[in-house]
């Protein structure tokens, strides 16, 4: 690669730790930038934690008493730990540091603040940031992106697609067009040419059957499989949706002989070969966010290549991500939408727990979906105070992170990452949640899902993972038409997922409003990714968004704003 995008630069990382005051402080930046720590897992670092393997030194890291994964200790960190450790007073057994991952960040501003003084862009520098500088660094070094993952403890490749170059053609062929591993077909049976037409097919295609529909008939028709088809995930089985060469029957029969084989598809996600008398049969999962949707079947008796493996797993996240767009630009142009309403009494989600705990009223001023099986809550909490509600969020393990953003005489307005709910389950089934509310232990969730969806699998979804929760009721909606015709399907259109996110969440968290009601890095830890990267798509989208409602109005005259 040509080199990754680190946010700090070489001199930017050398002026902060010259800012770092004490030496704690420098400790903490080292950890970020040159091991690869959370905030949350510098807290839980001990000396005790520290191994020798083949002449190096590892760290084992922990989260929530459980070592998590081992990652690369330099020598000259290892000095300053236990340098710090004695000056300290802390025994080979106890944590480093006595404070919160909390103040472990507001170390890492207040550092980054006195930089700036001198380097004005270091102003923004957050602890994401730092470990974003591990990531580039090693990436920079030849570390393979596997390995990055591995030890910073990133669960997916595409977290570091920030730092990556996107490959040209020239790139493409170089690297497995070339790659000697069998003769390769000439035509369009070449992975780098049939896996190109199948992502210009699906960029085009519109609905969930016309995805089905392109992937099994470029699979059998450009790429040469004998034969292709895809089954929908219900429940911990699938069910044919769509074939191409082969029939339902034929796909039914091999989805019942490889069980096993595809039950542990749906849990492990990863492309799978298996044998029978017909012949091979490679499974590729469809990856939908963090969630595996369905498998796309192919005919593999002559094997696979490494190639072709990488190819057909990189093909069912694409399909995963056309399926979500398909979906959700489906809800927001449907005229009609089921609506579902959820009561929900189990204290494990956040706002039915919080509700009861502190006697108080919970409702949702907004939602945004994140990555990592997490969703981005504002709520408006009347009846506790600000800390009671944070005290409770630390406590609560479907909680990552929450924040304070307004306090108000009849309430307070947070920002809370959720990842224990029944609307994440709602959300990955591509429904939208419209509201929530919490009194007295019980949240009500209401969801909207396109009218024709199947919802018998997604009820059965939520309330198979949050027994306490039941169905309350199931009406048909009518939308009522938009004045500002085709505005939102425009920018539905042109706006990318993540640029969607960030703005959503910038909106939601007072960004925009004068004092700002978030500030750049609080923005971008909440949505796990640096600041850089945050101002990349925000600025995009907002570009997007003015250009949609200045030079692409509809032809139709406005009706006169009121004043």
């Amino acid at each position: 690669m040509d080199g990754a995008t680190d946010p700090i630069g070489e001199r930017g990382y050398e002026q902060l730790r010259r800012a770092a005051e004490t030496h704690r402080s420098d400790l903490v930046l080292r950890l970020g930038a040159e091991i690869g720590l959370r905030p949350a897992e510098m807290t839980a670092v001990r000396l005790a934690d520290i191994t020798e393997f083949d002449g190096h030194r590892l760290l084992a890291v922990r989260e929530s008493g459980e070592v998590v994964r081992e990652t690369y200790l330099p020598d000259s960190v290892e000095h300053d730990m236990r340098k710090y450790a004695n000056a300290a007073g802390a025994a080979d057994d106890e944590p480093l540091f006595s404070v919160s991952a909390r103040r472990l960040q507001m170390l890492v501003s207040e550092v980054a603040d006195r930089a700036a003084e001198t380097t004005p862009h270091l102003k923004d520098v957050s602890s994401r940031d730092l470990r974003w500088r591990f990531a580039a660094s090693l990436l920079d070094d030849g570390v393979a992106p596997d390995v990055v993952c591995a030890l910073g403890g990133w669960d997916r490749l595409d977290r570091l697609d920030p730092l990556l170059d996107e490959p040209d053609r020239e790139t493409i062929v170089a690297a497995v067009g070339e790659s000697g591993e069998r003769a390769a077909p000439s035509g369009p049976q070449r992975p780098v040419d049939w896996v190109t037409a199948v992502s210009e097919a699906l960029a085009v295609a519109a609905t969930g059957e016309g995805i089905a529909t392109t992937v099994c008939d470029h699979l059998t028709e450009g790429a040469g499989f004998e034969f292709a088809w895809l089954a929908e995930r219900t429940g911990d089985g699938l069910t044919p949706h769509t074939t191409a060469e082969i029939s339902e029957t034929a796909v039914e029969q091999q989805i019942d002989t490889h069980i096993e084989s595809v039950t542990g598809l749906l849990d492990v996600g990863e492309v799978r070969l298996v044998d029978d008398d017909s012949g091979s049969v490679a499974l590729v999962p469809l990856v939908r966010e963090d969630t595996i949707s369905g498998v796309v079947g192919v005919a593999a008796d002559g094997g696979l290549t490494d190639t072709e493996r990488a190819v057909l797993s990189a093909l069912g996240v694409q399909v995963g991500h056309a399926q979500i767009a398909a979906e959700r630009k489906r809800l927001l142009l449907a005229d009609t939408v089921t609506e579902l309403e959820f009561h929900c009494a189990d204290e494990r989600t956040f706002t039915a727990g919080v509700s009861g705990a502190l006697q108080c009223t919970v409702e949702l001023s907004g939602v945004v979906p994140v990555a990592g099986q997490s969703l981005l809550y504002y709520l408006m909490v009347e009846g506790a105070s600000a800390d009671a509600i944070l005290s409770y969020a630390d406590e609560d393990d479907g909680v990552a992170d929450a924040r304070l953003l307004e306090e108000h005489s009849d309430g307070v307005l947070l920002e809370v990452v959720v990842t224990d709910t029944p609307a994440l389950q709602l959300v990955e089934s591509g429904g939208r949640v419209r509201s929530v509310t919490a009194t007295d232990g019980v949240a009500t969730i209401a969801v909207e899902l396109p009218s024709e969806a199947d919802i018998r699998p997604t009820v059965n979804a939520v309330t198979d993972a949050y027994p306490e929760t039941s169905l309350a009721a199931k009406r048909e909606t009518e939308r009522p038409a938009e004045t500002d015709t085709g505005f939102r399907d425009r920018l539905t259109d042109t706006l990318s997922d993540r640029q969607e996110t960030v703005l959503q969440a910038a909106y939601h968290s007072g960004y925009f409003e004068w004092p700002r009601g978030s500030t750049a890095e609080e923005l971008a830890d909440s949505l796990d990714i640096s600041s850089p990267t945050l101002h990349n798509h925000l600025r995009k989208a907002q570009q997007k968004v003015l250009t949609a409602f200045f030079d692409e109005r509809p032809t139709e005259p406005r009706q006169p704003a009121d004043n």
